[in-house]
C-alpha cells in the first residue's frame, strides 16, 4: 500500500482573501448571524428548544415556529415589510407561561449561544484599523437593543446598526436595507463591502443594490443529525472549530471530537470517584494526560502517573515469571534490533548474534517464534537486569505518589480490556495492601477479577457501537495521548528520585509530539468553550451526546479527517520499526471500486515499506 498523502495545505485566510476589497472600500457591512457571530447549536430553531426546556414546555419549538409563520401573515395583511419579536409572541397561544417570560428567555438564550466568529472578527478589526466605517446589517426580528447587548457582551463596537425589524426594510426581499444603509452613510453603494453567508439575501440582493459583496462560506462540514437538544448543543460546539483561523487539523479534531468526550470523562470520573470514595486517582501515562490537566482542584486527589502497560509488565517480570512473559517480549516485534531497543537492553554484538543464527535485521515471524524465544532465553540475565531496575524505580515512584496500605486507588486509562490495570495490580499486590478500581473511556471486554467500569458502556451505547470504537481504537488512543513518548522504563536516580525512560519508537512519525500537543490544546479549548456555554444555559448533556463526535470520527470520518488521521505512521512505539510504516487506515470497497486508492475510514493498521 502506498503511503497516504499528508493533509492538503490550508487555503489562504479570510483576512488574506479580503485584503484588496478592504483597501478599496470606504465602509464594511457585516451580516450578523452565521457571519460575524456563530451559534453554538446545530440549527437556529434549537434556541426554541432551550426555551422550552427551561419552562418544561415539550412542544414549545412547534408553537414558536407556528407563531412566527402567523406573524408573517399579519405583517403582510398590515402592509409591513418585516416582523418583530413582539409580533411573534402576540401570535403565540397560551402555553401556561406568560408570553413576556418566554420572550425574555428567548432573548437570553440567543445571547448565550452566540459567539464572536474569530476569523470574521479579524476582518472587523482590520477594517477598523484602516479607518473604515463598520456597520452590522441583519434581517432579524430581534430589536436593535438586542444587537447592542450582543456587541457589548462580545466587547466590540461598530458605527451603525441596520436591523430589518426596526428599519422595516430587508435584505432578503429586495435589498432595500442595503440602500437604506448607503443613504444613511452618505456613500455610493459601490463604496460599501458587504460580507455575508447567504448567497441570495447577502450576495445577490447586495450586488443588485450596487454593493461590493463577499460570500462568506466557512467549511462547517455536513449538517449534523441531531435527535435532541443535547446532541444539537454538542454538534454546534464541535462545529465552532471550523471558524478558528490558523488552527491545525489536529487542533480541530481535538476541539470537535476530543473536547466533548473529555468533558464527559472528567465529569463522570468526578462523580464516580467521589461515590467510590477513592483516596487517590492515578491518570496513567499517556492516556490520562489531558484529562488530568482538566481535573478540578477540589475533586479527589489525583496524580499524572508515568506508568504504562509495558513498564508495569517489565517491572513484574522475575526469574519465576520470565518464561511466561516471552510472548509479551516478542509481541508486535519486527526485528532483533527492534526487540532489544524497545526493552531497553543493550543488543549483543553482531558476532554473538551470528553465532546464535541472527543478525540485527532478522525479521520476526511466527515460523521463527521458537528461535526468537530461544534468543530471549539466551539474553535472560540482561533482560531480568532491566526488569529489576524497572521494579525498583516503579516502587520508588509509588512511594513518591503517596501509596500506602489501606488506600483505595483509581486508575484512569482509555481502555480496552484492562491489561494495564491487571499489570498494575500484579505489581502492587506484593508491596502494598491497596484496592484498585479502573476507570475507562470504553471497555471492549471486562477482565474477570478486576473492579472496573467505563464511560461508554452497555448503559449508554449499543454493543455494535462499542465494538466499532474498539475496532477503530487508534482514533481514541490518538485523542487520549500526550506530547511525550511512551514510558517504558524507570530507574532510581542517585539522588533518590526516579528517572523514567521513554521510547520514541523506531521509524516513528516525527510529528507525533507536536500532533499530541495540538490535539491537547484543541481539547482544552473545546472543553472551555463547552463549559462556558453550559454555565449559562444549564442543560444536562448525557454521555451519548457528548461522545457522538468522537464516535463519528472513529466510525465514519469525513474524507479530510481520514486523510489527516491516516497520514500518521508508527503511532504505537512498541510495535514500530524502521522496516515498515503502519498507517491507521482501511480501504473502503466503494472507493476502491471507483479506482480511488485512498482509504475513507480508520479501520485497521495497514503496513507499507518506508519510502
Amino acid at each position: 500500500m502506498d503511503a497516504p498523502p499528508s493533509p492538503a495545505p490550508a487555503r489562504p485566510s479570510l483576512l488574506a482573501r479580503l485584503r484588496e476589497p478592504l483597501e478599496a472600500a470606504e465602509a464594511v457591512s457585516f451580516d450578523v448571524f452565521d457571519t460575524l457571530f456563530m451559534r453554538l447549536i446545530a440549527a437556529p430553531e434549537d434556541v426554541f428548544d432551550l426555551v422550552g426546556a427551561q419552562f418544561g414546555l415539550k412542544h414549545f419549538r412547534r408553537h414558536r415556529i407556528a407563531a412566527q409563520a402567523q406573524a408573517f401573515r399579519v405583517m403582510r395583511a398590515r402592509g409591513r415589510r418585516e416582523i418583530d419579536l413582539d409580533g411573534i409572541y402576540a401570535c403565540l397561544p397560551d402555553l401556561g407561561v406568560p408570553a413576556e417570560a418566554l420572550k425574555r428567555a428567548e432573548w437570553a438564550a440567543e445571547l448565550a449561544v452566540l459567539r464572536l466568529n474569530p476569523e470574521v472578527h479579524a476582518v472587523l478589526l482590520r477594517a477598523q484599523a484602516l479607518g473604515k466605517t463598520c456597520i452590522l446589517t441583519s434581517d432579524m426580528y430581534l430589536p436593535e437593543a438586542f444587537f447592542e447587548a450582543l456587541c457589548a457582551r462580545a466587547g466590540i463596537t461598530v458605527d451603525r446598526l441596520f436591523v430589518s425589524s426596526a428599519a422595516q426594510a430587508t435584505k432578503r426581499d429586495d435589498g432595500a436595507l442595503f440602500t437604506l444603509a448607503a443613504e444613511a452613510l452618505g456613500l455610493e453603494p459601490g463604496r460599501i463591502l458587504h460580507l455575508g453567508d447567504n448567497p441570495a439575501s447577502d450576495i445577490a440582493r447586495g450586488a443588485e443594490r450596487g454593493l461590493a459583496t463577499f460570500h462568506y462560506a466557512p467549511d462547517l462540514g455536513p449538517a449534523p443529525a441531531t435527535p435532541d437538544l443535547a446532541h444539537a448543543i454538542v454538534a454546534g460546539v464541535a462545529r465552532f472549530q471550523a471558524v478558528q483561523p490558523g488552527r491545525s487539523p489536529w487542533w480541530r479534531i481535538g476541539f470537535s471530537a476530543g473536547g466533548p468526550a473529555t468533558h464527559a470523562l472528567v465529569a463522570w470520573l468526578r462523580a464516580r470517584t467521589e461515590e467510590d470514595r477513592i483516596d487517590l486517582l492515578l491518570f496513567l501515562a499517556r492516556d490520562g494526560f489531558t484529562a488530568h490537566r482538566l481535573w478540578p482542584g477540589d475533586a479527589v486527589p489525583s496524580l499524572y502517573f508515568k506508568a504504562s502497560r509495558v513498564l508495569l509488565v517489565l517491572a513484574g517480570i522475575t526469574e519465576r515469571t520470565f518464561e511466561a512473559q516471552i510472548p509479551f517480549l516478542l509481541s508486535g516485534a519486527a526485528s532483533v534490533a527492534d526487540i532489544f531497543a524497545r526493552i531497553g537492553v543493550e543488543r549483543p554484538d553482531d558476532a554473538v548474534l551470528r553465532d546464535l543464527g541472527f543478525s540485527p535485521e532478522t525479521r520476526y515471524t511466527r515460523k521463527r517464534h521458537a528461535a526468537f524465544a530461544a534468543l530471549m532465553r539466551a539474553m535472560r540475565w540482561r533482560i531480568l537486569q532491566v526488569c529489576r531496575e524497572c521494579r525498583r524505580g516503579l516502587h520508588a515512584a509509588c512511594l513518591q505518589a503517596g501509596l500506602r496500605d489501606g488506600m483505595r486507588l483509581g486508575l484512569v486509562d482509555v481502555g480496552w480490556k484492562g491489561s494495564t490495570q491487571a499489570a498494575f495490580v500484579d505489581f502492587v499486590r506484593d508491596v502494598f495492601d491497596v484496592r484498585v478500581k479502573g476507570y475507562y473511556l470504553c471497555l471492549h471486554k471486562a477482565r474477570h477479577g478486576l473492579e472496573m467500569e467505563a464511560l461508554i458502556s452497555a448503559g449508554t451505547h449499543r454493543a455494535a457501537i462499542r465494538r466499532d470504537l474498539y475496532d477503530n481504537r487508534v482514533v481514541a488512543e490518538l485523542l487520549f495521548s500526550a506530547p511525550h513518548a511512551s514510558v517504558t522504563g524507570a530507574r532510581l536516580a542517585p539522588d533518590g528520585g526516579v528517572v523514567f525512560a521513554e521510547d520514541p519508537g523506531r521509524g516513528a512519525d516525527p510529528r507525533l509530539p507536536e500532533i499530541a500537543a495540538e490535539i491537547d490544546a484543541g481539547i482544552r479549548e473545546g472543553v472551555a468553550t463547552l463549559r462556558a456555554l453550559l454555565a449559562e444555559i444549564r442543560v444536562d448533556l448525557p454521555v451519548p451526546a457528548l461522545t457522538a463526535p468522537l464516535l463519528a470520527l472513529a466510525r465514519d470520518p469525513t474524507r479530510d479527517q481520514a486523510e489527516t488521521l491516516g497520514s500518521i505512521y508508527n503511532f504505537d512505539s512498541w510495535g514500530s520499526s524502521t522496516l515498515f510504516r503502519s498507517y491507521a487506515a482501511r480501504l473502503d470497497p466503494r472507493e476502491a471500486a471507483r479506482g480511488d486508492s485512498w482509504p475513507a475510514g480508520m479501520r485497521a493498521l495497514a503496513a507499507a515499506p518506508p519510502p
